[in-house]
């Protein structure tokens, strides 16, 4: 058998969805803001309906943001500046934020 096997498109798929979760988020700390999972996928144009069985909407995002967290790449942040014990939204860590902040959104 020739060519990428299914687990190696998976893998190559999740990484390229994460790269998008992280560039939105690096725009989203570039205006100062902190944004939900519901906002980065729209932002990102991954899907987020709830589809026809009525299941979590932005699961594909909030499982890439889980992940991300777990490796210390995201972390979450207050999006409403009057309810900072409210940790709804997500940003860039610190550390990630220093790998990225040269990087040009397109």
């Amino acid at each position: 058998m020739n060519g990428i096997r299914p687990k190696q498109h998976a893998r190559i798929g999740e990484f390229h969805l994460e790269e998008a979760v992280l560039d939105v988020l690096l725009d989203a700390r570039h205006e100062g803001s902190c944004i939900g999972a519901a906002e980065i996928s729209k932002r990102a144009g991954i899907y987020r309906d709830r589809g026809t069985i009525n299941t979590m909407n932005d699961a594909i995002v909030t499982g890439l943001l889980v992940k991300l967290h777990e490796q210390g790449r995201v972390q979450k942040c207050a999006q409403d500046p009057d309810r900072p014990d409210r940790q709804n939204g997500w940003e860039l860590s610190e550390k990630e934020f220093g790998s990225r902040r040269d990087d040009v959104s397109a």
